[in-house]
């Protein structure tokens, strides 16, 4: 690869993880609003804590079916997709899930990014014939975009890590400093989750965090909130 490809990849790494990038996820706490409504949020050490534990469940779900998807054809696309959803146990987070991934899918589409596979998802998702998960559109998009599998993976876990970390220093609240040495010292969870993900097939796929469950579907009744999940 010449360094003028390597430059354009990462570029455009840099752009999809960027929280500029418009897939709605600045609304969403991924259950962290329940902690911190329960007094279990409370601190830069509690919110490392379940963040690495959100990252971890990514990655025997949401990584595995990234890792799938890449270079996939259609209808596994869309199989892989259904079982995506299948590992979401509550609704705010399949909500969570396929709300960003719309606003994913559709933000690529405005780029001007021309892919058969990705154009037909896009298609199938707009049209309710796929679910739609963030990781899946990541998936598809990532070749699309130049992107090997590996980086796409990083940017996802990157762009998630830097979500959860963004809700709970409002929740605290801390200051922008101790938010980024969270995020900073979330690179080994990251890297774990990368290279977990490889060990786990497709039809193996699963998502085990049941305190962030409990913490979502507590999150629904919760009478004032700030965020969607």
């Amino acid at each position: 690869m010449v360094a003028h490809d390597r430059n354009t990849s990462l570029l455009r790494l840099l752009q999809l993880s960027d929280t500029a990038f418009p897939t709605g996820s600045f609304a969403h706490s991924m259950g962290l609003e329940a902690f911190a409504g329960t007094g279990r949020l409370r601190s830069a050490e509690d919110l490392e804590r379940l963040a690495g534990i959100y990252l971890n469940s990514l990655s025997t779900s949401d990584c595995v079916a990234l890792r799938a998807a890449y270079a996939a054809r259609l209808d596994e696309v869309v199989e892989i997709d259904r079982l995506l959803s299948a590992t979401k146990l509550t609704r705010e987070l399949r909500s969570a899930s396929t709300a960003t991934g719309g606003r994913f899918l559709a933000s690529v589409a405005a780029l001007g990014v021309e892919e058969p596979v990705l154009e037909d998802y896009t298609r199938a998702v707009r049209g309710d014939e796929a679910p739609g998960n963030m990781a899946v559109g990541y998936g598809v998009a990532a070749p699309a975009l130049g992107l090997g599998v590996e980086e796409a993976l990083l940017s996802y876990l990157y762009a998630a890590a830097s979500s959860l970390v963004a809700a709970g220093q409002k929740l605290i609240p801390i200051g922008g400093s101790a938010a980024q040495r969270v995020l900073y010292r979330l690179d080994g969870e990251i890297t774990r989750a990368v290279e977990k993900s490889e060990e786990v097939p497709l039809e193996d796929m699963y998502a085990f965090a049941p305190e962030v469950d409990v913490r979502s579907m507590l999150h629904e009744r919760q009478r004032v909130r700030l965020y969607i999940s």
